[in-house]
């Protein structure tokens, strides 16, 4: 399971990295939420790798796993709020019924923390993952465990299957592992209580393989609900960034010969959602002194406000007229002479 957790770790690292290179475009909309439900997630596969398990095994043994077992918790008890007001048709969780959710999701991580605590533990994980015989206090600590977890994904199956269902764009598919990390990791705790239930010292070999399967096949899709979405969003809005940059630059290029000034930094950022706000902020401050200055050149070019704003199709995008002005440029600008261009770009 070595390869797995790192593997795991590695793929969720990537979904926290682009989660936090999509901060900055999203400016005051932007949400740290999943950036610390990403971190928590790749810190709990981490905490089990070989090196991280032997680093705490210095403190107490097998504190690791129950460090691991806590981020992993953390991070399912937040997404479970988060995805519930992202996904769900009704109104925002209300503040009291966060703060309950965040207090006995906590007060449950202090039972875990003091039967964990209270309870004789062997190198290696034996004690904690698989051997209950001597520490009756563990098997309670799985069943405690099993009753939080399937208590948060309940609520959070039924808000993704609905919005499953509703969706009918790219997004379906991203959904739908969210749905399937719930289904299996409900059908997982459902099964750690049978284990612990029928097998008290140690459960089979073919229920172990079964643990085993569950739980690759539950960090698989937990993997691909939680980095897909991230990382699928962060190509299509770089895919987006590129496309507008296409479009606005002859507009763009032809203002700033005209107006300088206009100019927001001479520095490009490396980040093309940033240069897009830049030069759609500099187009802006372009056509307003152009109509205001040049109204003649302006019509010349199919700039003058009347014919922007009569072009603009999409009221929804806040980027319409800066959109709608490029195009006109670009068609107005093969019926215009070249001679005449150079002119007029020259011309105060």
């Amino acid at each position: 399971m070595t390869q797995f957790s790192t593997a795991m770790g590695v793929l969720i690292f990537v979904g926290l990295l682009a989660a936090i290179w999509q901060l900055p475009p999203q400016g005051a909309r932007g949400q740290w939420a999943p950036v610390v439900i990403l971190g928590l997630l790749c810190l709990g596969y981490v905490l089990i790798l070989p090196g991280s398990e032997e680093l705490f095994a210095m403190v107490r043994v097998n504190s690791a796993y129950l460090l691991s077992h806590l981020c992993l918790l953390a991070a399912l008890a937040l997404s479970t709020l988060y995805w519930l007001d992202y996904l769900s048709a009704g109104p925002p969780a209300t503040r009291r019924r966060v703060v309950t959710t965040l207090v006995v999701y906590g007060f449950v991580a202090v039972v875990l923390v003091v039967l964990f605590a209270t309870s004789a533990q062997q190198p290696h994980g034996l004690g904690y993952g698989y051997d209950f015989g001597g520490s009756p206090r563990m098997r309670i600590y799985w069943v405690v465990q099993a009753v939080m977890v399937i208590h948060a994904m309940y609520p959070l199956a039924r808000a993704a299957i609905r919005a499953y269902r509703q969706e009918f764009s790219w997004r379906r598919g991203l959904l739908a592992a969210l749905s399937g990390v719930t289904v299996v990791y409900i059908a997982y705790e459902l099964w750690v209580i049978v284990v612990v239930v029928l097998w008290p010292v140690m459960p089979p070999p073919w229920a172990q393989g079964i643990t085993s399967t569950l739980q690759v096949a539950g960090g698989v899709l937990l993997v691909a609900g939680a980095i897909g979405p991230v990382v699928s969003g962060t190509f299509r809005s770089t895919r987006i960034a590129l496309s507008y940059l296409e479009q606005l630059a002859p507009l763009h290029d032809w203002l700033l010969k005209r107006y300088p000034q206009i100019r927001f930094r001479d520095r490009v950022s490396l980040r093309a959602e940033t240069n897009v706000t830049e030069m759609l902020v500099e187009i802006s401050d372009g056509l307003r002194l152009l109509q205001r200055d040049a109204p003649a050149l302006a019509a010349a070019h199919s700039l003058d406000h009347e014919t922007v704003a009569g072009a603009v199709r999409d009221e929804t995008n806040h980027a319409a007229y800066e959109l709608a002005a490029a195009a006109l440029f670009r068609s107005a600008a093969g019926s215009i002479p070249a001679v005449s261009q150079h002119d007029s770009a020259g011309t105060g």
